[in-house]
């Protein structure tokens, strides 16, 4: 029998999963490292955290299942999005990692914008963030030339990793597109915007379809990280991608909500938008196109009213909330807590609480933060598609609790599928893998392996009352978006942040 190993760099820890040809986990790893934050703004990684989570990694999956990692077929990597690393020939970091936190390069992403981000517009679909790997790189030749001119290429964590194993440099064409550089509808590199930045062409890795087999692991690779020589390794995705193609994502209007830290919600398109109002890439799939938003601190404001409250147990609050009845004590909370990003653009945001009372207590202040990114992500996909979708495949530690997967339903008017795999980011990457590697011979030969999971349906009696509810919740977004432009530029004024 044969396996495929899948390794997620997320922002915390690695996590390697092995599945069989079935796509049934056969073991996993998990690996924490680190993120360091040197000035405000600032958010780096360093690249040997990932190496060494990949060695132990290795080392725990093939221990608990006694394998040879000969039957290791083929490998893939996905990671978080967006990331710069600079690089020598040899593939060794000539810095830390800037990780998609990192907001450095203000200046330079807001130079694109000025110059040519109309042209940025309609050749990428996506507008300048800092974020953004372009915007970074740009930061890098201006502020530490001695590293960009020592650098040999400009990595994403998945490319960095491709290269330690193969020793090929490569970007996968799901990170293209936010790189700032590339045509979204080809997902080629785009001369104009390339020149337009002034990076260094040279220094760009040459693309390749996420399911491409790019290299194979080296003989050094296979002596260092526990594996064995000749294994094929695939171009990888952005951790989204490969999320939501476990999700099982196939179709044009198919839609996911990912409700974790932040919550995430896209939807796969036929044709990409060039507007700019969310983020868009390929979705890993020929012809496929992802559109996506998020509330950037999502679920993490009930954790957040938790630790307040000095309230070690997260269950008991939840449970709080539960004894509250729908339209009980009705309150408005913007979850925008840390600004936004797609498809507000606005990091002068912060949270908004409307309707408290002498009568509110802690119970309803949980229910209402609940409540609060249920329709978050009903702002994020009003603001995404001319019609909210109908259902959509649901991921993230809400599923863990059945009560917060209604709220979702109810608040969003969505019928929703709780997905029953935990990671599916490595799921997702073992169906490309498994393509990549003629395990599969099409896509929708994987997919008819994902379980057929219980749809979650909204309570029709609930209608009216979010319907009122998110009307309410928009119209408090719209009215108060001058007064926290105001009150974000008194802060900048008088130092409170």
């Amino acid at each position: 029998m044969s396996f495929i190993l899948t390794i997620d760099i997320g922002t915390s820890s690695l996590k390697a999963v092995l599945f069989d040809a079935e796509l049934s986990v056969v073991a996993q790893s998990k690996q924490e490292y680190p993120t360091s934050y040197p000035k405000i703004g600032w958010a780096e990684q360093d690249p040997d955290h990932w190496s060494h989570a990949l060695t132990r990694a290795v080392a725990g999956i093939l221990s608990q299942t006694h394998l040879h990692p000969e039957a290791i077929s083929g490998i893939g990597v996905d990671g978080m999005s967006s990331l710069m690393l600079p690089v020598d020939r040899e593939g060794n970091a000539l810095s830390n990692g800037l990780i998609w936190l990192d907001r450095r390069a203000q200046e330079q992403s807001d130079l694109v914008n000025r110059q040519y981000g109309n042209a940025l517009l309609s050749i990428s679909g996506n507008r300048s963030d800092p974020s953004n790997f372009g915007s970074k790189a740009m930061w890098l030749r201006d502020q530490r030339r001695d590293v960009y001119d020592a650098c040999a290429s400009l990595l994403h964590c998945s490319s960095f990793l491709v290269r330690q194993l193969t020793g090929v440099f490569v970007m996968n064409r799901s990170e293209a597109a936010l790189s700032q550089l590339c045509d979204v509808r080809t997902g080629a590199y785009s001369d104009e915007l390339i020149e337009a930045s002034g990076i260094d062409r040279q220094k760009l890795p040459e693309i390749a379809d996420c399911k491409d087999v790019v290299g194979r692991v080296t003989a050094a690779a296979a002596q260092r990280f526990g594996l064995a020589a000749g294994t094929p390794v695939i171009a990888g995705a952005m951790d989204n991608v490969a999320a939501t193609i476990g999700l099982g994502l196939r179709n044009d209007g198919d839609a996911y909500i990912a409700a974790g830290t932040a919550t995430n919600v896209g939807v796969l398109v036929d044709t990409p938008p060039l507007d700019g109002h969310g983020l868009t890439y390929h979705a890993g799939i020929e012809g496929k196109w992802l559109v996506n938003g998020s509330v950037d601190y999502g679920s993490a404001g009930l954790l957040w009213f938790r630790n307040l409250l000095g309230e070690s147990s997260f269950e008991t609050l939840c449970a709080e909330a539960e004894n509250v009845e729908r339209g009980q004590h009705p309150l408005v909370f913007l979850p925008y807590m840390t600004g936004q990003r797609a498809p507000l653009w606005n990091e002068a945001l912060s949270g908004v609480l409307l309707g408290v009372t002498p009568g509110t207590d802690r119970r309803h202040l949980a229910r209402m933060f609940m409540e609060s990114t249920a329709l978050g992500a009903r702002h994020v996909f009003q603001k995404l598609r001319e019609k909210r979708p109908s259902s959509a495949a649901l991921t993230g530690g809400i599923t863990h609790n059945p009560f917060w997967t209604g709220i979702f339903a109810d608040a969003t008017g969505m019928s929703l599928t709780p997905s029953r795999q935990t990671e599916v980011g490595n799921l997702g990457l073992a169906i490309l893998t498994g393509l990549g590697i003629g395990t599969f011979r099409s896509p929708d030969e994987a997919f008819s392996l994902l379980p057929v999971d219980c749809s979650h349906e909204p309570d029709p009696g609930s209608r009216d009352y979010y319907d009122d509810l998110f009307a309410l919740f928009d119209a408090a977004y719209e009215s108060n978006r001058s007064v926290l432009a105001q009150l974000d530029e008194i802060r900048r004024k008088y130092g409170v942040e």
